[in-house]
């Protein structure tokens, strides 16, 4: 017994010790790496494992990342130019301040081909890093204007039909000849795209133009764009184009019945693919939309799926304590629905997929469950809250508001306008 202790000793020991050595280690770079980043980028294009220290700077981490996806055909040549780039960049602007931008600086290197000047010769006006990036991207491929919200191309993985839209604006061609547009765009969409507002995502600019070149006022384009008509994947688009006619048509409706709305159509189209708005009024949609929100409480069996990665939310008071609670399975769903008089039990589908993440904003008094004062959608994808709703639908109280505001900031979510 007592070896065996000894052993544990040393072992703990041991252990104690390689922590210390790679929390001394990661302090050494923490100090330095606001002196001379450059040495950081060197190393990292040499190939050094710095994964240790991915956690204190996730510029190391995302710089590597970039290094890593040139391909080996162009891999020597190539990456040097970006090495060199990283570096550049990093002593005469903010471009190198954080993982977004350089992922922004990255998206713009794998366009070099269209660039229309040397970048080795760009200095920046702006001390704003956002202002930078607009700056880089103006001297590197832009001949006309280019609308505001299509900037924001630069900052996402996986948007290089977004970029190839703003370097194809950017030379003088017209929206019309745009490729790839995954919905029917017609050239008053197309004029309509230009004016996109600039607080839009490109997607969301995209829905907006589609509303108002169908025949759509601002209000309706604004409300669908920020709806998940607005985010949702580009599938059954004659399908959606025709329920967009359906709502301008109409004229005039309660426009916070819209997503309650888009909730009963979605999901009775995932049910039955052959469903059609074929001969139906929004009269009677409406109708068929609230008697099954009121007739919705159950799911077939009980689903699981895995926390979306968004941390939840603890407050501690005198006599209660808030929660912010993620749902991860269907029963929870019913429960919260039961309890709330809400259909959220009808997003198990999409939670299950990973593309929406259903939290509950709780009081707990003793341990015990109190109140539920809010049920909170959250678009993973965009990481942006797009429901929130009190019982029966209503709009959240000031108080939940105040705390899914909190909890928005602490993960850096966005919130849709119309929350």
């Amino acid at each position: 017994m007592g070896k065996r202790s000894k052993s544990e000793r040393k072992k703990q020991l041991y252990l104690s010790e390689e922590r210390e050595k790679i929390l001394c280690e990661v302090l050494r770079f923490s100090n330095k790496r606001f002196k001379r980043f450059d040495e950081v980028i060197m190393q990292l294009y040499a190939g050094e494992d710095l994964h240790v220290f991915y956690n204190t700077d996730k510029r190391m981490w995302k710089i590597n990342e970039c290094f890593n996806s040139i391909l080996k055909n162009d891999h020597l040549h190539v990456k040097t130019m970006l090495r060199n780039l990283f570096i550049h960049l990093d002593k005469c602007s903010l471009l190198m301040s954080d993982e977004n931008m350089i992922q922004a600086v990255f998206n713009i290197f794998q366009f070099r081909a269209h660039w229309r000047k040397d970048i080795f010769k760009w200095r920046p006006v702006e001390q704003n890093r956002s202002f930078q990036l607009i700056e880089l991207a103006n001297y590197l491929f832009c001949k006309y204007e280019v609308p505001a919200f299509l900037y924001k191309a630069f900052y996402e993985t996986g948007t290089s039909v977004f970029i190839r839209w703003f370097i194809h604006l950017a030379a003088g061609g017209k929206v019309k000849e745009m490729k790839n547009i995954p919905i029917p765009f017609t050239q008053k969409m197309g004029h309509y795209f230009i004016q996109g507002p600039e607080k839009m995502s490109v997607i969301e600019a995209l829905r907006w133009a589609q509303v108002r070149g169908l025949g759509g006022d601002e209000k309706l384009a604004e409300r669908v764009a920020y709806s998940w008509i607005g985010t949702k994947p580009f599938a059954d688009e004659a399908f959606w184009e025709s329920f967009l006619q359906l709502l301008i048509r109409n004229g005039m409706f309660n426009h916070d019945k819209l997503t309650e709305l888009i909730d009963y159509v979605r999901e009775t189209k995932r049910e039955n693919a052959n469903y059609n708005l074929k001969g139906r009024t929004l009269q009677s949609l409406m109708r068929q939309s609230d008697e099954w929100h009121c007739k919705y409480k159950n799911v077939k069996g009980n689903w699981f799926w895995k926390p979306c990665g968004i941390e939840g939310l603890k407050v501690e008071r005198k006599a209660e304590i808030i929660k912010l609670e993620e749902l991860t399975e269907a029963k929870r769903l019913i429960e919260e629905g039961t309890a709330m008089k809400h259909c959220v039990a009808s997003y198990t589908h999409y939670c299950a997929q990973g593309r929406s993440a259903i939290f509950s904003l709780r009081k707990y008094s003793g341990g015990v469950l109190n109140d539920i004062i809010a049920t909170i959608e959250v678009n993973i994808f965009l990481k942006t809250i797009v429901q929130a709703k009190a019982r029966m639908n209503k709009p959240i109280s000031e108080e939940a508001r105040k705390y899914m505001e909190l909890w928005a900031t602490k993960n850096a979510l966005t919130i849709n306008p119309y929350v």
